[in-house]
């Protein structure tokens, strides 16, 4: 069903995986402290697992790399990343699992378990600038619900020239957000958010090559660099 397909492509989008992840290390205390690394302080509310863990993605699998004991609710990651990328948390005896991008600063997390997807990260403007998209990705989204009731009784009652209209609306729906998705990435071109959202275009059924390429090449060079950019280089051979 549309709505079922255009749902799935948006979940695709927002914790799409990648083939290739930089390492994780410890911080160089010889280093600026400015650039020294990243410290993720955790809180969590109404759920308690005992540890938590901090994993690379890795096409459709996560791999632990890290690990933190819960104390009063609270957890903690430092480390080193070279490119801000997404990672994975995922909780001990919990299936939940929340996605957010690890990039060299102070940055503090609130989950909880009544609003797990969702979680708050301040400190980061990677993690702001992603959350920014989510959520107007959301408002348009937003409208198929208030078609899918009149697509099931168009389809109850066999009304072809009804369930037309409605999927001439979903199919307006979803050019608007990939038309809004390519504006974010061009508007937002300086942050390794745009390689993000731009490498998650090659997850979609329908791929286009020639604009994910067009648009690739407004990506500043330092942004070319990250592991998405990549992928989409060796997608689309730009080697």
């Amino acid at each position: 069903m549309k709505r079922f397909f255009l749902l799935g492509v948006f979940c695709i989008l927002l914790i799409s995986c990648k083939k290739n992840v930089s390492e994780v290390r410890q911080p160089n205390s010889s280093t600026n402290d400015s650039i020294s690394g990243f410290e993720l302080n955790g809180r969590l509310e109404n759920f308690y697992p005992k540890k938590v863990y901090l994993n690379k993605i890795i096409e459709n699998s996560i791999y632990p790399i890290d690990s933190s004991e819960v104390n009063n609710n609270h957890f903690t990651f430092k480390g080193f990343v070279e490119i801000p990328e997404r990672y994975s948390l995922t909780f001990e005896n919990y299936s939940s699992k929340v996605i957010c991008i690890i990039e060299n600063v102070q940055l503090d997390i609130f989950l909880s378990a009544n609003n797990i997807n969702d979680p708050i990260i301040n400190g980061s403007r990677a993690n702001t600038l992603l959350n920014q998209y989510k959520v107007q990705s959301k408002q348009i989204f937003k409208k198929i619900d208030y078609l899918f009731p009149q697509f099931q009784k168009a389809r109850l009652e066999n009304n072809v020239e009804k369930l037309t209209e409605i999927r001439g609306e979903m199919r307006e729906i979803e050019i608007e957000y990939t038309e809004f998705s390519y504006h974010f990435i061009i508007q937002n071109k300086t942050s390794y958010v745009a390689a993000m959202i731009l490498r998650d275009q090659l997850k979609l059924p329908k791929i286009d090559t020639l604009r994910i390429k067009n648009t690739y090449q407004f990506l500043p060079e330092k942004i070319k660099k990250s592991p998405d950019s990549q992928i989409i280089e060796s997608f689309l051979g730009l080697h």
